[in-house]
């Protein structure tokens, strides 16, 4: 696929300009769309069908960001329940008083967060923000009423609210009298 690896790196930030940027293996471009080669003799495929150059090149630009890392991340979160054993197939918790986050695990945090600082660099500010938002929808699929927000100074997740996960396929809360230990 033929990228402007010279305008990528510029949008990135400095620490971060060195880290490869070759992620678009068995993609190619025809004309202005990103196709991706067929699996096993299977169709080529259309990922991406840019409006223009720009369009183009800030869509290249974002899935870069989708797998560099940055090279000091922030302090891991304190969560509000830790697995602490399980018995019988049932997980017990232990509870920490003190914590950033009032959710079991959501793996998908750190990397949002990593993700929409890096998109923060180079993106032009109302792209940037469409995905902020984007992102906080899919971190408030699991609530009825909105628990997270997005923090633009700080670049980070908020909570908002102390809104519950709702189980809708089996989302992990700890059951009545399964928290066993509490912690400062």
């Amino acid at each position: 696929m033929r990228i402007d690896e010279k305008w990528i790196r510029s949008h990135l930030p400095q620490e971060l300009a060195g880290q490869p940027i070759d992620f678009f293996r068995c993609q190619y471009l025809d004309g202005l769309t990103v196709m991706q080669e067929g699996e096993r003799g299977g169709d080529d495929v259309v990922v991406y069908r840019a409006k223009d150059e720009e369009d183009l090149k800030y869509w290249q630009l974002e899935h870069v960001c989708r797998f560099i890392k940055e090279p000091d991340p922030p302090a891991r979160k304190t969560w509000r329940y830790y697995r602490h054993h399980a018995e019988d197939g049932k997980w017990f918790y232990t509870e920490h008083r003190n914590y950033d986050y009032n959710a079991i695990e959501d793996a998908r945090l750190y990397g949002f967060e990593c993700f929409l600082r890096i998109l923060h660099y180079g993106f032009p500010r109302g792209r940037w923000e469409r995905k902020v938002q984007e992102h906080i929808s899919l971190m408030n699929y699991w609530y009825r009423e909105p628990h997270w927000d997005y923090d633009r100074n700080q670049l980070r997740f908020i909570e908002i609210s102390d809104a519950k996960e709702h189980d809708g396929d089996g989302i992990e809360e700890p059951r009545q009298g399964s928290v066993i230990k509490i912690t400062d």
